[in-house]
C-alpha cells in the first residue's frame, strides 16, 4: 500500500483546518447561485466551522465567502488555505468575508497551544 505521499498531503490540509477551524471549498457556479453571489465575488466558500475554533470565535459561518486574507484578494480555497497557513504562528489573520448582508472584516485569533 502506497501510504507515504497521501499522508503528508492530508496532514497539511488538516493542519490548516485544525489551526483555524475552517473547511473551505471553491466558489463554483452552482454554489454561486445558491449563495446568490455576483460574478464579482471571488474567494472560498466556508463549508464547515469547527465549534470553539478561531473561525467560530470570529463569527464565521457556513455559506459565507472569504474574499480576502490580510487585505489580499484570494480566488480559490487553495489560495485561502495558503494565505492562512502562511500567517505567523501567534499572529491574527484578518479576513474579509462576503455574505448576502454585505462584506465584513473578521479577525481570527490563533488558539493557544
Amino acid at each position: 500500500m502506497g501510504k507515504g505521499e497521501h499522508d503528508s498531503e492530508s496532514a497539511d490540509a488538516s493542519h490548516g483546518k485544525l489551526r483555524w477551524g475552517l473547511g473551505l471549498s471553491d466558489l463554483t457556479p452552482d454554489l454561486r447561485q445558491q449563495l446568490q453571489a455576483n460574478d464579482d465575488v471571488h474567494g472560498a466558500v466556508i463549508e464547515q466551522v469547527t465549534p470553539g475554533s478561531p473561525a467560530d470565535n470570529a463569527g464565521l459561518q457556513q455559506g459565507e465567502v472569504i474574499t480576502e486574507v490580510d487585505r489580499r484578494p484570494v480566488h480559490s480555497a487553495a489560495e485561502v488555505q495558503k494565505a492562512l497557513s502562511s500567517v505567523p504562528k501567534d499572529s491574527d489573520a484578518l479576513v474579509l468575508v462576503w455574505s448576502n448582508a454585505g462584506s465584513t472584516f473578521r479577525v481570527l485569533h490563533p488558539t493557544q497551544g
